[in-house]
C-alpha cells in the first residue's frame, strides 16, 4: 500500500513539474501577431500562385464571384461578404477549413495504430511563435536568435509547427517539439537585400540544438530538424554549412528547401484541390507555379513529393485561430515531411535520411498530375517495420 501511494506521488509530482515546465516554455513565446492593418486593404490577385489573400479583411462589402474556392486564402477573422450571392460559386469556408485540416495521404491510420510520434523530439528553426492550442502542449524548448527583439509570432512559425506536431493538423501530433526562432536578414545592407540575408542565426540556432543534444538521453534527442527556408542562400554559407556538417555528425538530419544540395535527396511539394478528399491520391497535382517546367521523367521517379498547398494551420493571431491557405510553397512542405521522418523513426530507430527517401520512393504513387512520387505513409511504415 505504501509502495503503491509512493509510485502515486511520484507520478503526480512529475505531472506538476512537466506542467511548469512547459508553462515557462509558452512564457516565453512571442506576442500574438496583429494584422489589424489587413482589415481594410483590398484584396489582390497574386498571378504566380493563382490565389487572392482576405486573411483577417473586411470583405463584408466586397464582390468575391469572379474567384474560386481553388484561389481563396482565408482565416478565422475573414468577414466574407454579408450577401452570399457574392461569394465564389463553389466556396463552403468551414467545410473548406475543416476538410483541410486533416494531414492527408491516410495520416490519420498511423495515428489510430500508436504511430504518432509519441515519446520522440524534433526541432524547427523558422520566424517567432505565439502560443496555440496545436501545439503548445507539446513545446518543451522556445528560444530566439533574432537581429531585432520583441518581433510579434509570425504566420510562418504557427503554421510549420502545426503540421509538424499540431493535435488535430499535425503529422506527428504526439512528438515533442523544440523550437527556435531565427532571422534570415540582419538589415546590415538596408538597400542590398542580397548582401543583408545571413545563415548566422539559422546556423547558431543549429548549434545549439547540437549542444542541447549532448545533455539529452538517447532516446530523447532531437534527430531532425525542419528549415522551411535554405540557409546556404546567403552571403556566408560557409557559416550555416560549417554548422550543418557537425549536425550531420551528430546524427541530425536537417531538411531544408535545398536538400538536394545538401543531402543529394530530391523532394517537392504537392497542390491539392481545395474541394477534394486529401486521403485520395487522385486530389494531387503539380503546383500552379510549377506547370510546364517539368523535369525529366526519371527525376520525377526520384523525387518524393509531400503536400503543402491548400492546408488548414494554426493562426499566429489567436489561441484558437485557424488559417486555410490556397498556397503553401515549399515552407509547408518541409514539417510535413520531417513529421513523416518522426514517424518512420518511431517505428525504425535506426533510420537515416537515405533509407527514408529510398522506402518513401518505393512504396510510393507516381502521379502523372504531380510530375513526383507522392508519399504513401500507411504503406512506407508498414514497408520500413518489416
Amino acid at each position: 500500500m505504501k509502495k503503491n501511494l509512493c509510485l502515486g506521488l511520484v507520478a503526480i509530482f512529475v505531472t506538476l513539474s512537466a506542467h511548469a515546465y512547459n508553462k515557462n516554455t509558452l512564457s516565453k513565446l512571442a506576442d500574438y501577431a496583429n494584422f489589424s492593418f489587413m482589415r481594410n486593404q483590398e484584396p489582390s490577385f497574386n498571378e504566380r500562385t493563382q490565389s487572392i489573400d482576405i486573411r483577417s479583411t473586411d470583405c463584408s462589402n466586397k464582390n468575391l464571384s469572379q474567384y474560386s474556392a481553388e484561389q481563396i486564402t482565408f482565416d478565422s477573422q475573414t468577414a466574407l461578404p454579408i450577401d452570399e450571392s457574392k461569394w465564389p460559386i463553389d466556396f463552403n469556408p468551414y467545410n473548406i477549413m475543416q476538410t483541410h485540416i486533416n494531414p492527408g495521404l491516410n495520416i490519420h491510420l498511423l495515428h489510430e495504430q500508436g504511430i504518432d510520434g509519441h515519446g520522440l523530439s524534433m526541432a524547427i528553426i523558422d520566424q517567432p511563435l505565439s502560443q496555440h492550442d496545436e501545439y503548445n502542449d507539446n513545446l518543451v524548448h522556445y528560444e530566439e536568435f533574432l537581429a531585432y527583439k520583441g518581433q510579434q509570432g509570425s504566420m510562418h512559425g504557427s503554421a510549420v509547427s502545426s503540421i509538424a506536431v499540431g493535435k488535430t493538423v499535425g503529422v506527428a501530433p504526439k512528438a515533442k517539439l523544440y523550437y527556435f526562432a531565427a532571422d534570415l536578414m540582419d538589415g546590415k545592407f538596408k538597400n542590398d537585400e542580397t548582401k543583408s540575408r545571413t545563415s548566422k542565426y539559422y546556423a547558431a540556432a543549429l548549434d545549439k540544438i547540437i549542444e542541447i543534444n549532448k545533455t539529452l538521453a538517447n532516446n530523447e534527442k532531437i534527430f531532425v530538424v525542419s528549415v522551411s527556408a535554405s540557409p546556404s542562400w546567403s552571403r556566408d554559407p560557409e557559416t550555416w554549412n560549417k554548422s550543418l556538417e557537425k549536425a550531420k555528425q551528430a546524427g541530425i538530419f536537417v531538411t531544408t528547401v535545398n536538400l538536394e544540395q545538401e543531402y543529394g535527396l530530391r523532394d517537392n511539394g504537392l497542390y491539392r484541390y481545395a474541394l477534394s478528399n486529401p486521403d485520395k491520391f487522385e486530389s494531387y497535382r503539380q503546383t500552379n507555379w510549377q506547370t510546364d517546367n517539368d523535369a525529366s521523367f526519371d527525376i520525377q521517379k526520384n523525387t518524393l513529393c509531400f503536400p503543402m498547398d491548400h492546408r488548414t494551420t494554426a493562426g499566429p493571431n489567436g489561441i484558437n485561430d485557424y488559417v486555410h491557405y490556397a498556397d503553401g510553397g515549399f515552407s509547408w512542405m518541409k514539417p510535413f515531411e520531417a513529421g513523416m521522418y518522426v514517424l518512420a523513426k518511431q517505428v525504425k530507430p535506426d533510420i537515416t535520411p537515405e533509407d527514408f527517401f529510398k522506402t518513401g520512393l518505393e512504396t510510393g504513387y507516381y502521379s502523372e498530375a504531380a510530375k513526383c512520387v507522392i508519399v504513401n505513409p500507411p504503406e512506407l511504415i508498414k514497408k520500413l517495420q518489416q
